[in-house]
């Protein structure tokens, strides 16, 4: 299998994982995807809370016919080891020994679905069920023609993703006055350190996402002509045997 390009990054709390789909793997989702949008065997819209006209289910023989199965279950299992390394380095804070947490991983593949969205559709703020990771693969670049609103002082983001956790103040400009500059208080227009909230996504052909199931996200609507395609597919995951010594795995 040829090599997968990941990062594991943790823009505000949770991990998430990132990458670009090789490019066999994204020939083989589109073909998926063109598959599923040409037979609508299941359609989708039932388990789902989005507004869009066209989700459909896809058939889980297609990852195996399409040759995407193992691609899939090895980047879920990159991040499941990801997150297990995070688990030891906080274990190891307490002073008691990791040796014997080095669990074997067994991934799943649940539920997938494409979305074929259209102006005005739109995904409100929610979650996935039913599993244990998530994950989004972006197969077009599309997000629109043209600005739902025109505001030349703002970045347009109608079609993107928007990642959700948690709620912060944007920080408070604290006095400048010149009468008072030993207090910290009124040192100035000090910094805020505050944590980030929300991360918004382009959709980029071949840009794909793993994140906990828990986490919050959305799309934004948008206007034209085009259609947004992107597969969402979630995974289970389980540890199996827990107690092996590091010494088992050598």
């Amino acid at each position: 299998m040829e090599k997968i390009k990941v990062e594991y990054t943790k823009p505000f709390g949770p991990g998430i994982l990132k990458g670009n789909l090789p490019d066999k793997i994204l020939k083989g989702l589109l073909n998926i995807s063109q598959d599923v949008i040409d037979k609508k065997i299941t359609k989708w819209n039932r388990a789902l809370v989005g507004a869009i006209k066209d989700e459909w289910k896809i058939p889980e023989l297609l990852y195996k016919d399409y040759k995407v199965d193992g691609f899939l279950k090895k980047v879920f299992e990159t991040y499941a080891l990801a997150h297990l390394s995070e688990m030891r380095e906080a274990h190891e804070l307490t002073g008691a020994s990791t040796r014997e947490y080095n669990p074997e991983i067994e991934v799943k593949i649940g539920d997938g679905w494409i979305n074929y969205m259209k102006e005005h559709e739109y995904n409100p703020i929610h979650f996935h069920s039913n599993c244990t990771l998530s994950s989004i693969f972006y197969l077009n670049d599309y997000c629109g023609d043209e600005p739902i609103v025109e505001n030349k002082n703002m970045l347009c983001e109608d079609g993107f993703t928007n990642f959700v956790n948690g709620s912060s103040v944007n920080g408070s400009v604290l006095s400048d006055r010149p009468e008072d500059t030993t207090s910290y208080r009124n040192f100035g227009k000090l910094a805020s350190i505050n944590n980030k909230t929300h991360i918004s996504v382009k959709p980029k052909q071949g840009l794909f996402f793993v994140f906990p199931q828990w986490l919050l996200h959305q799309v934004n609507p948008f206007k034209g002509k085009g259609v947004r395609i992107t597969a969402s597919i979630n995974c289970g995951i389980r540890y199996l045997n827990p107690n092996r010594r590091l010494e088992e795995l050598r």
